[in-house]
């Protein structure tokens, strides 16, 4: 990559590369540690609120973990898919369907507003340094322009963006706006 650079600015280029992989690293933490909460919290509800087995609910628990990483449509699809499998398999006759289902959806929507509400903005504005608000624009164009692949990768290409801009644009006052928060190592 630094041969992509001219001599003059290898060392901006050295620097700018080891804060992106500072941030993407603490982005991939934190969203490792959503997933292991969302696993945690939507396997409790399910075995506590929605009584289903412990090891059934841990497997539903990690598939809307792993869910979640697709922002904005992931959290409905792991719900989805839950409730679609959990009614697919064998349950005792005596089991009221509808009430299972809205159990199942109460543990779901109350995960997804801890989440929405105290996962995420932590997350994103502590490990990559960017108000939630230009998360949400930036996973917004990235879907607008390449559909779920692009809200996948928007977050770690925008900082990454936002880290090399810093470094090499700073001189334009909408480039300091937006990465005034970030350090250059």
């Amino acid at each position: 990559v630094l041969a992509l650079f001219p001599d003059k600015h290898e060392a901006s280029a050295k620097r700018a590369l080891r804060s992106a992989n500072h941030l993407l690293v603490r982005y991939f933490i934190g969203v490792s540690i959503q997933i292991v909460a969302i696993t945690v919290i939507n396997s409790l509800g399910l075995h506590f609120i929605a009584q289903l087995d412990f090891s059934y609910a841990l497997a539903l628990g990690f598939i809307t973990g792993l869910l979640n990483i697709i922002p904005y449509i992931g959290p409905w699809l792991g719900a989805a898919i839950g409730v679609i499998l959990t009614l697919a398999t064998q349950l005792p006759p005596e089991v009221n369907y509808w009430s299972l289902i809205i159990r199942m959806v109460i543990v779901y929507g109350i995960t997804q507003l801890v989440d929405n509400f105290l996962f995420q903005p932590f997350i994103f504005s502590s490990s990559v340094k960017a108000h939630p608000l230009e998360i949400f624009l930036v996973v917004l164009i990235a879907a607008s322009l390449a559909g779920v692949i692009g809200m996948l990768i928007a977050i770690p290409v925008y900082t990454v963006l936002r880290v090399f801009a810093a470094e090499f644009f700073s001189n334009f006052k909408v480039v300091r706006e937006l990465t005034e928060k970030i350090d250059i190592e």
